[in-house]
């Protein structure tokens, strides 16, 4: 099994490829020593703040973690019998966004182009003192088998089709985007 570092480079490699990485994160539990890495991203062309942007999230649990630094012996008693797979949590923050643009087909279009990614609509809704807004975002998960973890290639894909959607989604909501919550009242 590939090393946390190692699949984190990989994926860094990758998402440079095709978007711009803003911002990355790496956290390591003290108890269980579970380690975390997240990336935020955005589209190349986007200048802060970004209205657009995602997340991807991986998660080595201690097992993980362990079986990464210990493989050499792992080898010699034959492969374990347990899941040591790696999820990639892709999450679409989509744009805060005035008037009613329609989340349902576009999320309907998504699925239709992008089917492999079978993604899931949160809605927040926040109550204020003046009109009450939504804050959508756009999920979806990808597990990678453990001979994959270093798969360059695979990767590849992964950000390309990230690189594809957010793109459709704000060819889709340049319209609604309410410019003046990134850049003060114009």
């Amino acid at each position: 099994m590939a090393r946390f570092e190692e699949v984190q480079m990989k994926l860094a490699e990758a998402a440079k490829k095709y978007l711009e990485i803003f911002n990355m994160q790496v956290f390591i539990e003290q108890f269980t020593l579970d380690r975390e890495c997240k990336f935020f991203l955005t589209l190349p062309e986007m200048e802060p703040p970004f209205p657009l942007s995602a997340t991807l999230s991986m998660t080595f649990d201690a097992f993980q973690t362990g079986m990464s630094l210990y493989e050499e012996d792992a080898a010699d008693e034959g492969s374990p019998d347990v899941d040591s797979s790696v999820e990639l949590e892709f999450t679409i923050m989509l744009p805060v966004m005035e008037g009613h643009p329609d989340i349902e087909g576009l999320l309907a279009e998504i699925e239709e182009e992008y089917p492999d990614t079978d993604p899931i609509l949160s809605v927040r809704e926040i109550f204020h003192s003046d009109e009450p807004s939504r804050e959508y975002e756009l999920s979806y998960y990808y597990e990678v088998e453990p001979q994959e973890l270093v798969d360059g290639e695979l990767y590849d894909e992964f950000f390309e089709e990230l690189k594809g959607i957010l793109e459709l989604i704000y060819r889709r909501t340049s319209d609604y985007i309410d410019h003046s919550w990134y850049r003060g009242d114009e």
